[in-house]
Order: C-alpha cells, then sequence, then structure tokens
C-alpha cells in the first residue's frame, strides 16, 4: 500500500483558490469563468519572443561594430608597404620589410626580422602623432565653425 501523503489525491502544495465569500481577497473576474479549475493564459503571445528580441537588440550592433572594425583594420593593412613603421598585437614595433597574404616579415632592430602572421601587423602611430593629429583636427573643426 502507498501512503496516503504521496497520493495524487493529497498532495501538499496543491494550488487552491480561495472561496467566493473571503474577505480580503480579490477576486478574478475571469477566474469563474475557468471549468475545473484550469489554468488560464495569463500572457500575450509576444511574451514568449521577448528574450530572444532582447538577445537581438544586444547581439546585433555588438556584430555589426566588430564587423566594422575588421573592415578598418583590413583596409589599414592593405594599404602597408614596404618600409612603413608597424606594430604587432604583441606590442613589437619595427619596420615592414615584405608582407603578403599570410606572413609579414618585420625588421625589430638592426640584423633582426622576424616573420608573423600578417593580420597581428597594423601601422604604428606614436603618441606624439596621435596628440598632432588630434590638435589638427581641432583646428579644422575650429576653422569650419567659423
Amino acid at each position: 500500500m502507498s501512503s496516503p501523503l504521496l497520493s495524487n489525491d493529497l498532495l501538499l502544495a496543491q494550488n487552491v483558490q480561495p472561496k467566493a465569500g473571503t474577505p480580503g481577497v480579490a477576486q478574478d473576474p475571469g477566474a469563474a469563468a475557468a471549468p475545473g479549475g484550469a489554468p488560464q493564459s495569463g500572457g500575450s503571445p509576444i511574451a514568449g519572443f521577448m528574450p530572444i528580441l532582447m538577445m537581438l537588440v544586444i547581439f546585433v550592433p555588438f556584430f555589426l561594430l566588430m564587423s566594422r572594425r575588421q573592415k578598418k583594420e583590413r583596409a589599414a593593412r592593405e594599404s602597408l608597404k614596404k618600409g612603413d613603421r608597424v606594430m604587432t598585437n604583441a606590442g613589437l614595433v619595427g619596420e615592414l620589410v615584405d608582407i603578403d597574404d599570410a606572413l609579414a616579415k618585420v625588421k625589430i632592430a638592426p640584423g633582426v626580422t622576424v616573420q608573423i602572421v600578417a593580420n597581428t601587423v597594423t601601422p604604428f602611430v606614436s603618441p606624439a602623432d596621435k596628440a598632432a593629429a588630434k590638435e589638427l583636427k581641432e583646428a579644422k573643426a575650429g576653422s569650419e565653425k567659423k
């Protein structure tokens, strides 16, 4: 014999609605219309798509920005020519000796040339050059306002 506590008829955690005349309990007008105490659909169908929409709102701009950045890096890499100062992702700064689709040769010291993956090479802009470029940009913006 099974225990009465484990039978389906006497579950301890049953969803029981309050009696109709219980004071202090708000009654849902649609609750009486549900036959046999069947659960009612409480949300709209759009609510099921909300997590998907939230993920799209977050990830689509992220992927668009990433693809834009990759395009800019590719264009900068394609504009490199022999003799340009370059920097690797590892932080090595040197002079570009040769570059093809897969590998780049960079001279990092007199007599020291290293071969590295071409995708890790970017044009090197020193901090002094960045400051000068920023000042030039501000000067152009100021002259356009006048």
